[in-house]
């Protein structure tokens, strides 16, 4: 009976350890979720800004929520206060002089302050219990309006990359307290995600496609003709200064409206000065951010520096390499090599016939993918070969013409350097804010694993150096040959493999012949599959709206990096 009754007792404070395991973290170990942010910006005559920001948001963890907005210029930002929408019904919070970071979440319940910071502000409010609310933000920004010595401008971000919970839907309206926004008074252009910018009713809206992920933001960039506002902050600038930095990586390009002498001089004369002054600055901003192709002269690394490649895309790009076509061409190959695909020529023309390159789809190869990026990516090679299961050269540009199968490449890039961002943080290769959110700037391990990358380049680059023994002993082909691919320096490789003889090419595994092919093919089918994506949306860029790009934006006002709960 005694030994009943101690299993009993047993049984009973194990069950209160279960329960206090398993129900009361549950509160903070969810993530939080941003439903729906949508901004309501309304320019007034003089330049100033009134935003409104309805945050439809669920917290689970921190004790408040704050957005660092930077990159100022002569702006301020004044008024700020909170409310919460309960039953319909607005109800305001209480707006503190000073905000204080270090209170519990009780004390920052229904409050809400302002943080000036060496950079702006961070504007902050206690969100209280962990339940999902709508909170109205509001505040005015001076000099929202720049005034260039060509036309006007607003060049905002609106929503901040690297948010610790990106909202699944964003809308942005911005409209004029005077008159109306439309295509003969402006020129609007959105970056940093999937969406669409268009006017409409005399305003500028912009709505998302899909999920913002932690990687994206929403910037907005508006050209505006000169007096349409009366002040502002008075920049000695053209409003092309700021358009090439918004268009710096973006699928954005500026209309040709040059003539043909101006466009000589450009060519053999500006061209050449401004390349060098471009390749010499982009040089010293990588050196910031890490090593690049270029470092470690005569400096090897003889072992494969990562066997998912598939990986590496943001380190890749980021150190002067190809990023995601870097990638795609190594898939290519692959698929290629595995004979999934198979290389042969067609004719085409009726009168006047040529060859063309193609790419016979196997039906009978294995369906075996090492991850989902590569499985979207052979589906989209497969879908673009029609029903004839036969990819021809350009065919990617017929197929690329449909909106839907634009965001999949675009969804397909992201994807590819979120892993690659993600792979990073996993092994440690960043530094961490004081927050501990991530940077994207390279710690010591990130340095020393971007220099193997480096000095691996460095040894394919240089493969003609390599006596017969050395080659004979290496042991990955397969893998060497892929990074050859993803380096763009196979015909290197390859030139030195050539003079080898028939025996130690057969004893070292190698297909010469294939390999070549694999090459040839790789390559070109990978610049048809990007060059038909930017040629289908250079159209995007004469500012009368249509869809946003992933990348550029930069240099905007406004926003900052970060934000959230903490």
């Amino acid at each position: 009976m005694k030994n009943l009754k101690n299993l009993a007792k047993k049984v009973f404070a194990f069950s209160i350890v279960l329960l206090t395991l398993f129900v009361i973290p549950f509160n903070n170990s969810f993530a939080d979720t941003f439903y729906k942010n949508e901004i309501n910006v309304k320019i007034n005559k003089d330049g100033s800004a009134d935003v409104e920001s309805i945050m439809d948001f669920e917290p689970s963890k921190g004790t408040e929520y704050y957005i660092p907005i930077e990159n100022l210029g002569k702006s301020e930002i004044l008024n700020y206060d909170v409310s919460e929408i309960i039953e319909g019904k607005e109800v305001p919070y209480e707006t503190l002089k000073t905000w204080n970071v270090k209170q519990s979440r009780e004390q920052k319940a229904k409050k809400a302050g302002v943080v000036k910071t060496k950079n702006g502000y961070e504007l902050c409010f206690g969100f209280g219990e962990y339940q999902r609310k709508t909170f109205v933000l509001r505040y005015r920004v001076t000099n929202f309006v720049k005034l260039l010595k060509d036309s006007d401008m607003v060049y905002w971000q609106f929503v901040n990359k690297g948010l610790n919970s990106a909202p699944q839907e964003v809308k942005i309206t911005i409209s004029k307290a005077e008159g109306k926004f439309d295509n003969s008074n402006s020129k609007i252009w959105a970056f940093g995600n999937k969406g669409k910018i268009e006017f409409l009713d005399g305003k500028i809206v912009f709505n998302s496609l899909t999920g913002l992920s932690s990687s994206n933001y929403v910037t907005i960039l508006t050209q505006i003709n000169k007096g349409e506002f009366t002040s502002g902050e008075t920049i000695n600038k053209d409003f092309s200064y700021y358009q090439d930095l918004a268009f710096k990586g973006s699928d954005y390009k500026k209309p040709d409206t040059k003539n043909k002498l101006f466009k000589n001089i450009m060519i053999f004369v500006v061209t050449p000065i401004i390349v060098f002054g471009a390749i010499i600055t982009i040089l010293f901003l990588r050196k910031k951010k890490g090593y690049s192709k270029g470092d470690f002269k005569g400096e090897y690394y003889r072992d494969i520096p990562e066997k998912e490649w598939w990986k590496l895309s943001y380190i890749l790009e980021n150190a002067g390499f190809d990023g995601n076509e870097a990638i795609f061409r190594a898939y290519f190959l692959k698929w290629i090599q595995a004979k999934r695909l198979i290389p042969i020529t067609e004719e085409k023309g009726r009168i006047f016939k040529k060859e063309v390159l193609a790419l016979k789809i196997n039906e009978d190869a294995p369906k075996q993918f090492d991850n989902k990026i590569e499985e979207k990516f052979y589906s989209m090679v497969v879908g673009a070969s029609q029903g004839d299961r036969i990819l021809q050269e350009n065919e990617f540009s017929k197929y690329l013409e449909d909106e839907f199968k634009q965001h999949r490449f675009e969804e397909l890039s992201e994807e590819l350097d979120n892993l690659s961002i993600d792979y990073a943080r996993k092994n440690d290769f960043f530094e961490k804010k004081e927050s501990g959110e991530w940077t994207e700037k390279y710690n010591d391990r990130g340095n020393e694993f971007v220099a193997r990358l480096i000095k691996y380049y460095n040894y394919l680059k240089d493969f003609s150096l390599l006596s017969e023994r050395e080659i004979s002993e290496i042991k990955v082909w397969k893998e060497l040959l892929i990074y050859a691919t993803l380096y763009d320096v196979a015909d290197a490789v390859e030139e030195q493999l050539s003079k080898l003889s028939p025996e130690l090419l057969n004893n070292i595994d190698v297909d010469l012949n294939s390999f070549h092919t694999g090459v040839v093919y790789s390559d070109v089918f990978t610049n048809n599959f990007v060059d038909a994506y930017s040629s289908n949306v250079s159209n995007y860029s004469d500012g009368d709206g249509e869809y946003s790009s992933i990348g550029g934006g930069g240099d905007s006002f406004g926003g900052g990096d970060g934000g959230g709960t903490r």
